[in-house]
């Protein structure tokens, strides 16, 4: 992320329900990062992983996406297996911990000005892939390129070609999807790997 940009990010109140509940983090948690988390990884990664939101024992605590918590546990076990630890670049479309796990309408179009402006530097990439996290990270990476969500209905598995980008849909790698059995290690280890196929161009 652009160093102007990320200085924006981090200093970033436009949330009060979330700056709030961040303040009172860094009393209770004082070693957590409590911020605002900036994506992580190479920007001239070929596949940009667009999760939901940080984690109160993961990202939060860490201050990385999808660190320290049982969806980065899943994500990076997969991301190992297909040899692509340290060349992808992860980021949320909620960049602050929400509450309760889940973030509103207004909390994810106020961050939208941080996931265009990563999706932009994104489509300029040979063969960009966006690998979408559930329903949430689908519908705001449309909404963020201005398209119909009619036009682009998620499924796991599911393609779509977008302006500069491809996108391709999985369930969430969360610890509910997972001990649900709605997502199982093959099915995310199968999306992955159709991710790397589309990125080969």
């Amino acid at each position: 992320m652009e160093t102007a940009l990320k200085q924006q990010l981090l200093a970033c109140k436009k949330c009060r329900r979330l700056h709030n509940q961040l303040k009172r983090l860094q009393v209770s948690h004082p070693d957590y990062w409590n911020q605002p988390v900036p994506p992580s990884g190479p920007e001239t990664a070929s596949i940009l992983v667009v999760g939901l939101a940080p984690g109160m024992h993961g990202a939060n605590k860490t201050g990385v996406p999808f660190i320290g918590d049982a969806s980065g546990d899943m994500l990076h076990k997969v991301l190992d297996a297909c040899g692509l630890t340290k060349k992808v670049r992860i980021t949320n479309v909620v960049k602050c911990l929400p509450v309760k796990n889940l973030p509103n309408g207004r909390e994810v179009n106020n961050c939208s000005r941080y996931l265009e402006a990563e999706l932009h530097v994104h489509a300029n990439q040979d063969h960009a892939i966006a690998l979408a996290l559930g329903g949430v990270a689908h519908r705001a990476v449309i909404r963020t390129l201005g398209l119909r969500q009619k036009d682009f209905e998620f499924a796991h598995g599911a393609v779509h070609d977008l302006p500069g980008f491809t996108m391709v849909d999985s369930y969430h790698c969360s610890r509910y999807n997972t001990q649900t059995g709605r997502l199982t290690e093959a099915m995310f280890m199968e999306v992955m790997e159709k991710a790397v196929y589309l990125s080969h161009g």
